[in-house]
């Protein structure tokens, strides 16, 4: 039995076809920058329950971006401090675009009906943000939330922390009725 001339060129076309459409969904695999790598909620009762959040900068330390033999350094290091106040405002802006609470601030005393978010840097560098955001009963203190996320291809760090406030009320909106 002989093939046609069309079929012998079919199974070369489709398997490049296969490739292609491999090569196009693994490069939109690649450029995903954020990876969530924790949301544990261990509240006994509802979050939704909380009307106030209090948001508390992260904490920062300075070994993660302070290189104190630099000389040059300490107009970075300045702007580095700034960096926790800015994404505070970023997660305090879009919190308050998802109107879950009823009063949002940055400080103030808490009370049975506050949320407290806090939290720390746990990486901070050039190609990489991992912060570990805690939520905390306002009574109680009792840790009540934890989620954990890395940002991947920071090309400029203070450019990604709209996205990591945008990404942190993302997740109170999604353990909003857990």
């Amino acid at each position: 039995m002989q093939r046609s001339r069309g079929a012998l060129h079919i199974r070369p076309l489709l398997v490049l076809c296969c490739l292609s459409l491999l090569l196009v969904c693994a490069g939109c695999a690649a450029s995903s920058t954020t990876r969530i790598e924790e949301e544990v909620v261990t509240n006994p009762k509802p979050m939704y329950t909380y009307t106030k959040l209090l948001i508390q900068d992260l904490e920062l330390k300075p070994e993660l971006y302070s290189d104190a033999t630099d000389a040059v350094s300490e107009p970075r290091d300045l702007r580095y401090t700034k960096l926790p106040g800015e994404l505070s405002g970023h997660i305090e802006r879009f919190v308050a675009s998802h109107k879950m609470f009823k009063n949002i601030s940055r400080d103030g005393n808490p009370d049975a009906a506050t949320l407290v978010l806090s939290g720390t840097f746990v990486r901070l560098g050039r190609f990489k943000i991992t912060i570990v955001v805690t939520l905390r009963d306002g009574a109680t203190g009792q840790e009540v939330a934890v989620f954990r996320e890395t940002l991947w291809d920071v090309m400029n760090t203070t450019d990604s922390f709209s996205d990591l406030g945008r990404e942190v009320a993302d997740f109170l909106y999604r353990i909003q009725y857990k």
